[in-house]
Order: C-alpha cells, then structure tokens, then sequence
C-alpha cells in the first residue's frame, strides 16, 4: 500500500513514518509539510499514492483546502485526515472537501491499518469521538457558516485557462474554434472541459452557461 503524508508537524510525521514503516508492504512515498507541496508532488509524479494522511492546520493552505484541490485533480486518491481537531465544523467541512476518513493523531496503529483497509474498500472510517460527533450533526441538523462554502470563489476552483476555455464555451464555440484561438488541440481542449464540468460538478453546456450568468 502506497501513502502519502502532508503535515507540517514534522516531528509527529516522523513519527508516523516511523511507525507505518514497520508495516511490511507499507510504502511511504512522500512526506511534505505544505499543502502546496504535497498538492505539487502529485502534478509532478506518475505514481500516486492509493491513500494521503492529511493533517488540518497548516499555514498557506490549510488541510481542507488542500483535500478539495487533490480530490478535484486526482479523485482516485483517497485522503483521510489525521489530526487533533474534532469540531463540528472541521468534521463538516473535511467531508465537504472530500475526504474519505477522520482519525485523530493519536489513534493506535492497529486502527489506522484497519482504517486504511476499510477506505480502500470504499469505507469512510473515523474514529470513534469524530463518528459519534457527525451522528450528533445529522440528528441535529448541523450547518455549517455561509464562509465554509468551498465553492464560493471560482477562482480558487478554476486554472487560467479553464476560465478562458469556460468563456469561449459560454459564447457558443465549438471545441474545435477555441482550440484554433487559443492555439491548442482540440483534445486539450476536451481534457479542460472534463475538468471544468468536474469542478463545477455540472453535466451540460446548458447548466454551464446558467452557472456562468449566474455567477
């Protein structure tokens, strides 16, 4: 099993590298205490972890920030965050984000094998305080403040480019003339339309002019 792990504690990532590597088939294949840098890594290699340990608070980009980027560009990587905040709100917008699983730090190694096993599986394993936690949401029915909307700023969203592709589509223009304009191939220029449609979470070219006009 491939992991990967983002935190910028980097003497608990240690630790945890420490432990995984006791593991036998457990291979670590980054360690970065950035979001940027670990979102980075992925961009740069071929090979990808099956899972990333991701910590919350981190400066520059924060652990659900960084969570919705890699699971909008590599939605085959499950992430599970490993961390020491369990408020309703982290919960909330972690799971927003994307992510696939919720421990805290100092769960023991037996749990978090398992709990890798079960999101490989297509399980969403979370500690015991953080499940019981999200129960409470649910029958509560929690929501969480205006400001933890992810989907807010489209330009956090977005590259450069998909919002010039975005602007010819909503012209009328066929994948073949924005290729010509924009001086790429028309499968460029396909592949940015997949993203879009991913990221906006949109199906049609209908819903995106509406989405555009309205935003």
């Amino acid at each position: 099993m491939k992991i990967g792990i983002i935190d910028d504690n980097i003497k608990l990532a240690r630790q945890l590298v420490q432990k995984l590597q006791l593991v036998d088939g457990m291979e670590i294949l980054f360690v970065e205490d950035r979001g940027r840098k670990g979102l980075e890594w992925l961009q740069k290699n071929h090979i990808h972890p099956e899972i990333i340990l991701m910590d919350i608070e981190m400066p520059d980009m924060d652990g659900i920030e960084t969570t919705f980027r890699i699971r909008q560009a590599f939605p085959a990587i499950k992430i599970i965050m490993l961390t020491v905040f369990e408020t309703e709100e982290k919960i909330f917008n972690a799971i927003k984000a994307g992510a696939t699983g919720y421990l805290l730090k100092d769960e023991k190694l037996g749990k978090m094998l398992a709990a890798f096993e079960e999101v490989i599986d297509g399980g969403a394993p979370m500690s015991a305080i953080i499940a019981a936690k999200s129960l409470k949401m649910l029958m509560m029915g929690y929501k969480p403040e205006s400001k933890a909307d992810l989907l807010l700023n489209t330009d956090e969203q977005l590259t450069k480019r998909e919002i010039e592709i975005l602007e010819q589509l909503v012209q009328g223009l066929r994948n073949q003339d924005i290729a010509e304009k924009l001086f790429i191939s028309p499968s460029t220029v396909k592949k940015h339309i997949e993203n879009i449609y991913l990221k906006l979470q949109l199906s049609s070219r209908v819903e995106l002019v509406n989405w555009y006009n309205k935003n």
